[in-house]
């Protein structure tokens, strides 16, 4: 005979239970004479704790150490009669892609520490939600690397020259024309570039983004360049069984 009332408590139970709080973006500053700081991060982020503590944590740490090196920095420039700039550090993590196995970030850096100009770069952060940690794109795929490589390289390589055309122009403007020019090659996958998931949130992620930092494709002029691939079904398939469904070709 079917008990009544355990449907009862169960409802009482669930009713009494206090809703958890929606994660909110979070940031942390911070401002003296010798250095402004700045960590922000989206509320995907603050929902997960091992994500977090991997961006703030280093991030923390970082501000330590540039307040030792700017502090020894004003010392050096005092003695010498020279005037000090203030340090400047700032990280933002963006969402770029979310499904239910993985959530993409990406990490922008920009620091001034004396020199001639600031300088950033952009990094990519792929989380694997049930494994609870980061991970390589290239390990979402059966054959690792390779696949990558053979799927993504040389169409990349193509895109990117294309997109140097334009922003040097006929007269090669920024960049010397010799073939062994670093400037005019393609820059290596993994150690070079960040490749980045891209997708609306909730959806299948459709584009890979691949991201040079200034010094990487072209000079420090020429800025960062950007170039979006198509997720295609080649892509997919050399996926490993269990991350395909968070890939799938742009709509038409």
């Amino acid at each position: 005979m079917r008990n009544p009332l355990i449907p009862i408590a169960f409802l009482i139970a669930t009713a009494a239970a206090p809703a958890q709080p929606a994660a909110k973006a979070g940031q942390l500053n911070f401002k003296n004479s010798l250095l402004e700081w700045h960590v922000g991060w989206p509320a995907e982020v603050s929902a997960i704790p091992a994500l977090l503590a991997s961006i703030r944590d280093p991030a923390l740490r970082n501000k330590r150490e540039l307040l030792k090196t700017a502090a020894a920095d004003k010392a050096d420039r005092g003695k010498q009669g020279y005037p000090f700039n203030a340090y400047d550090s700032s990280v933002e993590v963006a969402t770029v892609g979310s499904t239910a196995r993985l959530l993409s970030l990406t990490d922008d850096v920009s620091e001034f520490t004396g020199g001639a100009h600031p300088n950033h770069g952009t990094s990519a952060i792929l989380w694997d939600r049930r494994l609870n940690k980061a991970v390589a794109f290239s390990s979402l795929f059966s054959s690792g690397p390779a696949s990558v490589t053979a799927l993504l390289h040389k169409k990349y390589c193509a895109a990117l020259d294309t997109e140097r055309a334009k922003r040097r122009g006929p007269d090669d403007r920024g960049a010397g024309t010799p073939a062994d020019d670093p400037f005019n090659q393609c820059p290596k996958f993994f150690s070079e570039v960040a490749l980045i998931p891209e997708g609306k949130a909730g959806k299948p992620l459709t584009t890979i983004t691949i991201h040079a930092d200034p010094y990487v494709a072209g000079p420090y002029v020429e800025g960062d360049y950007d170039v979006s691939l198509a997720v295609t079904p080649a892509l997919v398939a050399a996926l490993k069984p269990h991350y395909r469904a968070s890939f799938a070709p742009p709509a038409r």
